[in-house]
């Protein structure tokens, strides 16, 4: 199974599309994270918007309740492992990263206390 979650933001002039995660569910019922990608502007801070990682990671660890999955893995390049030893509260992140019962806990209850009640983060 193939899945592509995208975050769009009618507001946003330089694209509708700001932001997408790319993800396959592996046969152990696993989620491979196989990339994730925030408009070039939004990640290059030429505009005060943030929090579109953060918020595909979140909802990403909602789905993997809802399909079962105990376990989102991914591999980060030199440049995002920052980005996922943040969001996971974790060092030593260089290439390869688990989100496991604790970190998808706390992502689903982060995304949950986000909504505004129509779908849309607040």
């Amino acid at each position: 199974m193939a899945l592509l979650l995208g975050a769009s933001a009618d507001w946003y002039q330089r694209s509708k599309l700001i932001g997408i995660a790319q993800c396959r569910r592996t046969y152990c019922r696993h989620i491979v994270l196989e990339f994730l990608a925030v408009h070039p502007a939004i990640v290059g801070k030429q505009d005060d918007i943030s929090g579109i990682g953060t918020g595909l990671i979140c909802g990403l660890a909602e789905i993997a309740q809802l399909i079962g999955s105990p376990l989102i893995w991914g591999e980060a390049t030199e440049d995002s492992a920052r980005f996922y030893r943040e969001i996971l509260k974790r060092r030593g992140i260089r290439d390869s990263f688990f989100m496991r019962k604790a970190e998808l806990d706390y992502a689903r209850e982060r995304f949950q206390t986000k909504l505004d009640g129509s779908g849309t983060l607040a």
